[in-house]
């Protein structure tokens, strides 16, 4: 078995994006990323996303290439990168900081919620992963 590569980015939206717009991009990414084998989580809030990436490293870089050509934000920053022990992720999650405007947004962000105390317990192995949490609860209290 390869081993697994996570990757951390931020972005900033090109535009605002409305609840179609969301979901178009929910789904596309979810489709691409179970083709590739990539799991892992997108946060958005405001005009902003994090997204946290995992699988070999030839398919998150794919799955990154495919991102960074994406018209829907621009300013990509990586935050980190590199080797990890353990998928964190079994799937793909989206999470939203605002309330789901959307039934396919709402059952993301349901499934988002439920692996949050579990994600919070395995933080200390990732600085990936603590970047992306922090990302949520930054943007969860600003959404309030």
């Amino acid at each position: 078995m390869a081993p697994l590569h996570a990757l951390v980015y931020q972005s900033q939206a090109t535009r605002p994006l409305d609840a179609n717009d969301l979901d178009r991009l929910l789904l596309d990414a979810r489709v691409a990323n179970e083709l590739a084998d990539v799991t892992g989580a997108l946060l958005h809030g405001g005009q902003r996303f994090v997204q946290y990436r995992e699988g070999t490293r030839a398919d998150v870089e794919q799955i990154y290439a495919r991102i960074a050509r994406a018209s829907q934000h621009h300013r990509l920053e990586i935050l980190e990168q590199g080797r990890v022990e353990k998928r964190l992720f079994q799937r793909w999650h989206m999470g939203f900081a605002t309330a789901p405007q959307t039934l396919v947004q709402q059952l993301s962000q349901s499934q988002w919620r439920r692996e949050i105390p579990w994600l919070e317990d395995e933080s200390a192995a990732s600085s990936g992963l603590t970047r992306l949490l922090a990302f949520w609860k930054e943007e969860a209290v600003l959404a309030h």
